[in-house]
């Protein structure tokens, strides 16, 4: 996906205009609704691998969110499995391509900001998915802890989908003590509708 240079541009232009003020107005509303999500649609309880075409993140974006997401999962247990080895990556996928466009429109573009962040904001020569794992931690704080509220907002976005993507995930369940539902799932549950 490409980037939208205007849009980008009219976010970090130095001089506001009253056109750049509700571009920033409506990326910050999109990303507020993104922070407070806190339901899994059904479309994300897909079963398999997504075929190419039905993704809603390219290569690059999966990559990028799966550095970002295995970041804000770790737990630093021996026996926590590794984001690669689950499905949370594609059940964000999938929320995301069931999401209202206007909501979801941004999120490849706050992932390559996260990406690009250590450049734009650190002034570090290197990207996110190029950093050690502490140095990311680091990236990401300062993603956390920005005095500007549209990073924050980003962030807070990122961090609900990549929670909610990751304690989907029966392989995470054991780590917060979660047994699993107390009614097992039918044939026809599994089965994608």
């Amino acid at each position: 996906m490409a980037i939208d240079r205007t849009l980008l541009g009219s976010l970090l232009t130095a001089a506001p205009t009253r056109r750049g003020f509700l571009r920033l107005a409506g990326a910050t509303a999109a990303f507020s609704a993104l922070a407070q999500l806190r339901v899994l649609p059904a479309a994300a309880a897909c079963s398999g691998a997504l075929p190419s075409g039905d993704r809603f993140f390219d290569d690059a974006e999966t990559e990028i969110l799966t550095q970002l997401m295995q970041r804000m999962v770790e737990t630093g247990l021996p026996d926590a499995p590794q984001v690669r080895d689950t499905r949370a990556v594609a059940t964000v996928d999938a929320v995301c391509r069931g999401l209202d466009p206007a909501v979801s429109g941004l999120l490849p573009l706050a992932l390559r900001l996260v990406d690009w962040g250590p450049v734009l904001f650190e002034l570090r020569p290197a990207r996110f998915t190029g950093l050690s794992p502490d140095e990311q931690d680091a990236s990401l704080r300062g993603w956390m802890t920005s005095r500007l509220q549209l990073r924050r907002t980003v962030f807070l976005g990122l961090r609900n989908l990549c929670f909610l993507g990751w304690y989907s995930q029966p392989e995470s369940w054991s780590l917060i003590g979660y047994q699993g539902p107390l009614l097992p799932r039918t044939a026809a549950s599994r089965a994608p509708a």
